[in-house]
């Protein structure tokens, strides 16, 4: 199980809709996947008719409220619910939405003290049998959170508690800018204290006009957010779309897979998948195409392109023995230039499969190819 927070500071951004339209994607490729609503002031996930219930259906406010009054976790299947079926690949959709969102719903939300919840109720330990429930009872490749924007009670649980991964979402200015130093500074010291665990955050451009750039706005301020969050690339950008099917909230990956917008999405979602090794097809999906990361600068697209071999080497280490992925990782390491690790893989190939032609015919060929190539050229990283 891997799970992934969707978060925003401000508004606008399109956050929930690209957590639909990835975790609908994941679906319709096979996975199991649960979306969960914490966006509790403003719930909008089971508005979307693909993850629509058959009636009003409690979530995440009348489970934590049924837990401070009976001082035991409730059975969290009463609190979620599977959607009807998407593509015809097996896959699972589940949703834990924010509740039913009736007078009661109001009243409960109102009276939930999250900070009493945490110092005095064991909250901490209610969301980690929560995780546990997730895994034990649905067996999900993905957990997707929608997070809500700014600076809440519940930001900790969703951003730094639960997550292995954090898709930051923003519109390029001043004011989503002032508001994210802080939210990476905190999700980052978890690394060193805390839960001592490293979360990965992907930074995505969204809502990003659309139009001629002549005075270099626009990358402007995409180079004031990589110098003052200190990071290196973009993990994506979702341009603005004016397409009247937004209003009848479409989810595009499904309903119009060739538009811009749900190519876009599926670029996001590749670049998700590369940091769950867990998963094959993610792993394949990864290696048969590019991320949608970019960069700004040439240094940190150096910075990126050594990123993704070492990911090469890692996926290298990780399916030691699957003999299709370290053939597609063997092919990587070549268009890299990484002849030495090449054939290092492809030897590990013919370890598996002696018999096997196309590593027998690669090894041969390579080795005559590559038999003068520098010794710094690729050698496997210490600590990789």
């Amino acid at each position: 199980m891997y799970v992934i927070t969707f978060y925003s500071f401000k508004g606008g951004v399109g956050r929930t809709m690209a957590l639909v339209n990835v975790a609908a994607e994941l679906v319709r490729r096979g996975r199991r996947v649960l979306v969960v609503d914490f966006d509790l002031e403003a719930p909008g996930l089971e508005t979307y008719k693909h993850l629509q219930p058959p009636k009003p259906h409690p979530g995440i406010v009348e489970y934590v409220t049924e837990y401070r009054q009976s001082n035991a976790v409730p059975n969290l299947l009463d609190y979620l619910y599977e959607t009807k079926p998407i593509g015809k690949k097996g896959g699972h959709l589940w949703v834990m939405p924010a509740g039913r969102r009736d007078r009661a719903y109001r009243t409960a939300l109102a009276n939930l003290d999250w900070q009493r919840l945490y110092k005095d109720e064991e909250g901490f330990l209610l969301f980690e049998d929560t995780k546990l429930g997730w895994q034990e009872e649905l067996k999900p490749d993905y957990v997707l959170i929608d997070s809500r924007t700014g600076d809440t009670d519940v930001l900790g649980i969703c951003t730094r508690q639960l997550p292995d991964s954090v898709v930051l979402m923003f519109t390029p200015n001043e004011q989503n800018l002032v508001g994210l130093e802080n939210v990476c500074r905190d999700i980052r010291r978890e690394e060193t204290e805390g839960l001592k665990k490293k979360i990965q955050l992907h930074f995505v451009a969204a809502n990003v006009p659309d139009l001629d750039d002549e005075q270099r706005i626009l990358r402007r301020q995409l180079e004031a957010f990589l110098v003052r969050l200190q990071i290196k690339w973009f993990s994506g950008r979702i341009r603005r779309y004016e397409n009247l099917n937004l209003l009848a909230q479409s989810v595009f990956t499904l309903d119009r897979p060739r538009t811009r917008l749900a190519r876009a999405y599926r670029r996001l979602l590749r670049t998700l998948l590369k940091d769950n090794l867990a998963d094959r097809a993610g792993v394949l999906s990864f290696l048969g195409h590019p991320t949608g990361a970019f960069t700004l600068n040439e240094n940190d697209a150096v910075d990126l392109h050594q990123a993704e071999i070492s990911r090469l080497y890692k996926i290298a280490r990780r399916c030691n023995d699957d003999i299709e992925i370290l053939e597609k990782v063997h092919i990587a390491l070549v268009r890299e230039n990484e002849y030495k690790s090449s054939l290092r893989v492809i030897d590990r190939v013919l370890e598996l499969d002696p018999a096997n032609t196309y590593a027998r015919f690669r090894k041969s060929f390579d080795k005559r190819r590559f038999v003068e190539a520098d010794a710094a050229a690729g050698d496997w990283p210490e600590g990789e």
